[in-house]
């Protein structure tokens, strides 16, 4: 029998115009690597989503499969959604390759729009709780001394170099996948508050990097270099992230409040976090399969 902190564990308010809630549930299997939630949507208000989603909760509770609960409620959206890439698919579906079909559940779009990345933060730190895991950006927070591999004084730091983030920002258009990264300076008194959003390729690996965009603390934007793929990264990353301007503001002053406990390290001196490739991704082993019929089986 499993346990959650409370009967309502995963139930998120969205942004946006009206009240709108989910009830997510993440894998509790502490050795599987899969990076998705279940989410329940209804047309009626926060009690009436758990009453109705009781089931799936007593389900998950019980170890059984919660997913195949979700598929018999009447009244309910359920769907499933990639925590690092934002990727919907059905909840429960004999075929592992089925695509989430809109048409048929069209509420599911206007709950799936309004999923953005502060609750897909949200259900990052749901992830490691369902597993009985330490939230790793709280632990990096604690620590006496953070790390950097070959960093020195002047020299700006990721987000996730300083603080291991409960998920990652991932992008995919057709076969090719990134990961946004974002910099801050940690210049003791700085006050610039200028980020640099690198945009990292994932697949194929050693491809060519699309560049990186400048964010004022204004929240203009400047493209190195101007071309269309990263016009289309920087378009999908505001989609994601609407509140962009006071997301970076509120990261650059926890990277300040940092700042004096970074330290550079040497080169092979710091295990790396592995980075996670979404489910109908590419496999980055050059199978050409997706990763959900591929090395992500395991």
């Amino acid at each position: 029998m499993r346990t959650v902190a409370t009967s309502e564990a995963g139930i998120v308010e969205l942004a946006g115009d009206g009240p709108r809630w989910i009830w997510a549930f993440t894998c509790p299997t502490p050795g599987c690597a899969c990076r998705t939630a279940l989410v329940l949507s209804t047309d009626g208000d926060r009690q009436a989503l758990l009453a109705r989603g009781a089931l799936v909760r007593d389900a998950w509770l019980r170890g059984e499969s919660h997913a195949k609960a979700a598929a018999s409620i009447e009244g309910v959206t359920a769907f499933a959604i990639d925590i690092d890439e934002g990727g919907v698919f059905p909840a429960y579906d004999e075929d592992p390759l089925a695509a989430f079909d809109f048409d048929a559940h069209t509420e599911a779009r206007h709950v799936v729009d309004r999923i953005d990345g502060e609750t897909l933060e949200e259900l990052g730190r749901l992830w490691y709780r369902g597993k009985g895991w330490p939230d790793p950006e709280e632990k990096s927070r604690q620590a006496p001394e953070i790390k950097i591999e070959d960093w020195k004084p002047g020299e700006v730091v990721a987000w996730g170099e300083a603080l291991v983030g409960v998920r990652q920002d991932i992008f995919r258009f057709g076969e090719r996948v990134f990961e946004a990264v974002d910099l801050y300076c940690v210049a003791q008194g700085c006050s610039c508050g200028e980020v640099v959003l690198d945009f990292a390729p994932i697949v194929p690996r050693g491809a060519p990097a699309p560049g990186a965009v400048r964010v004022a603390k204004s929240g203009a934007a400047t493209l190195e270099p101007q071309h269309e793929r990263l016009e289309q990264l920087w378009a999908a990353f505001r989609k994601r992230h609407p509140r962009y301007v006071e997301r970076f503001a509120r990261r650059s002053t926890a990277m300040q409040g940092l700042a004096g406990r970074i330290v550079g390290a040497p080169r092979g001196g710091i295990e790396r976090r592995t980075a996670r490739v979404g489910r109908n991704a590419p496999c980055p082993c050059g199978s050409g399969r997706k990763y959900k019929k591929c090395c992500g089986v395991t």
